[in-house]
């Protein structure tokens, strides 16, 4: 299968964040995020609190629709207008949490949170779920002990606001944050080192041979598209995690004594556990 190479830095924001790279590779050394990330990351954040707060409007309003006894006009029927007002705020307040969590994401891999302080870096890694429960748990709550709608309208619009709690919940997640430590870390062992991933995967690769595709890593060999770019591309695309099957064959190369390759401390940088499949 024809596969095809994309360039991480073919883009605008990547092409701006290959050229913070060379930056900081003149200097030999990555230290700390540089005052551009900052402002980038902070860009992002302003955004997703921005749109939690309209998410929280949508809340608001649903919970006024309950407590004032209003909805939107659509039928005759009052129990219908109800329902559907209801279901169009939780929906909207879906929407907008969402994505709200999508921004704080790419906020934390531009400019990671440090694991100084443990609580401190959980708190920032995962602030979309705690804003997913703000903007659909006190919704829920008065739901349930609503006596005044009837059964069927309660009975549903309580299942949909429970399922958009959980689909908001799972989607603001970050399954496997990374820190500023293992950022810098990261961008220090792979300076210079052409790194990959693929539009649906997790993780990122190093092994991969545009001469041979059946020479690399078999979480990619067979995707269509291959992204190519450096280490700081690939973990603000949100590929944070470093593949299983990578590092072994990077070992195997330092044992081979392969010119190129130094032994690295792989547990510096953001390991989870030895899946290969979907990576």
């Amino acid at each position: 299968m024809a596969q095809t190479i994309k360039r991480a830095s073919d883009n605008k924001e990547a092409t701006e964040t290959a050229a913070k790279t060379i930056s900081k590779k003149a200097q030999n050394v990555v230290q700390t995020a540089s005052a551009g990330d900052k402002k980038s990351a902070l860009g992002y954040r302003i955004g997703a609190i921005a749109l939690w707060l309209v998410a929280i409007g949508c809340e608001v309003l649903a919970i006024m629709a309950l407590l004032k006894d209003f909805a939107i006009r659509f039928t005759r029927n009052g129990n219908t207008n109800m329902l559907i007002t209801l279901i169009l705020f939780i929906v909207l307040d879906l929407i907008f949490a969402i994505i709200a969590a999508q921004l704080w994401k790419k906020a934390n891999h531009i400019n990671p949170p440090s694991e100084k302080n443990k609580f401190t870096f959980y708190l920032i890694s995962e602030f979309g779920v705690i804003m997913a429960c703000i903007c659909f748990i006190p919704l829920i709550i008065i739901l349930l002990k609503n006596d005044k709608l009837d059964k069927k309208t309660k009975t549903i619009a309580s299942i949909v606001a429970i399922a958009a709690l959980l689909i908001t919940g799972f989607a603001s997640a970050d399954y496997n944050p990374i820190s500023a430590e293992q950022k810098t870390e990261a961008e220090n062992v792979f300076n210079g080192t052409s790194i990959y991933w693929t539009p649906f995967g997790h993780k990122y690769h190093m092994h991969y041979n545009a001469d041979d595709p059946e020479d690399c890593c078999g979480a990619i060999r067979n995707s269509a598209t291959i992204y190519e770019g450096d280490i700081t591309e690939s973990i603000e695309s949100g590929r944070t995690s470093v593949c299983s099957y990578c590092r072994n064959w990077w070992d195997k190369q330092v044992e081979n004594g392969v010119e190129g390759f130094s032994a690295i401390d792989w547990t510096q940088l953001n390991i989870e556990a030895d899946v290969v499949d979907g990576e």
